[in-house]
């Protein structure tokens, strides 16, 4: 692997996780173990943070505003849920952005790894 296509993967890699996610970069260099576990961290912080919000809210108002289908309703719903619960919004927001960081990284060390071990097999 040349310099030049070692640039452009980690480049690649790097613009998909930022646009797509943690773990998505992971996907284009085939480092599939690692990708996974980033793709379910992520997932895992989002369905605790959606299961506070429809625990706090309450599953039957969500049923109601699903039913309606009133966007300014779910809007009320929402920031109410925001006002009240900015420190856990907070913590799961730093989270994943620490996820998000470290998978960015985690990208760099792995380019950086495989760079030496090609040189030392020359």
């Amino acid at each position: 692997m040349n310099i030049n296509k070692e640039k452009l993967t980690l480049l690649l890699a790097s613009i998909i996780t930022l646009i797509l996610g943690p773990g998505a970069g992971h996907l284009i260099i085939k480092e599939w173990k690692r990708a996974v576990s980033f793709i379910t961290l992520a997932l895992a912080l989002f369905l605790i943070l959606a299961t506070t919000f429809v625990s706090s809210v309450g599953h039957e108002t969500l049923e109601t505003v699903s039913k309606f289908q009133n966007i300014e309703q779910f809007k009320n719903i929402y920031y109410k849920f925001k006002e009240d619960n900015s420190n856990t919004i907070l913590f799961f927001n730093i989270l994943f952005a620490g996820l998000w960081a470290y998978s960015i990284v985690d990208l760099f060390k792995i380019i950086r790894n495989k760079k030496f071990i090609e040189k030392e097999e020359k």
